[in-house]
């Protein structure tokens, strides 16, 4: 959704269908060497979703995994904000304002009133609807269910418009 809002031109359209998989690809390259490090070195002492930071504490590097720690918390917290942001301008635009537009404009007789306190406490409203429900999510489903078995069911998600973005 954010590329293609804040996209500024057609090429950059393009130069995402590329780069958008090599990306993936990317940041995945470090997955295998750092899980085959982890079970050869840490085993079975720590789960499998600590790796990262218990590889470094494992060796003594207590600094490196502060540092992954805080990157990690860094990326998260950033992560939330920007999805946080353009879920509530999404549903604000496409599921709540045209109710309120439809029902307001029959009601009162003024064109010139003032959206914009509506459509910010729309906003504010859904993303704390969002975040409260994300928080119950959380609670439920901390004790079953694994980091890496959800992140497994978003590559599943993901994966399914495949077809569209290599055929376009």
């Amino acid at each position: 959704y954010v590329t293609i809002v804040e996209n500024r031109s057609e090429a950059e359209l393009r130069t995402a269908t590329w780069v958008f998989p090599l990306y993936l690809v990317a940041i995945n390259l470090f997955v295998l060497p750092i899980a085959f490090a982890g079970l050869s070195l840490v085993g079975a002492k720590t789960s499998s979703d600590l790796y990262v930071l218990s590889l470094p504490l494992f060796s003594g590097h207590d600094v490196l995994a502060m540092i992954a720690f805080i990157g990690g918390l860094s990326a998260a917290t950033a992560m939330v904000i920007v999805e946080s942001v353009a879920l509530s301008i999404m549903i604000s635009n496409d599921l709540v304002i045209p109710l309120f537009v439809r029902r307001l404009l029959k009601t009162t007789s003024s064109e010139n009133e003032d959206w914009s306190t509506l459509i910010l406490n729309v906003r504010r409203a859904s993303i704390f609807i969002m975040l409260f429900i994300a928080f119950l999510y959380y609670r439920e489903s901390t004790n079953s269910a694994r980091l890496s078995s959800i992140g497994l069911m978003s590559f599943a998600a993901i994966a399914q418009f495949a077809p569209a973005l290599v055929g376009g």
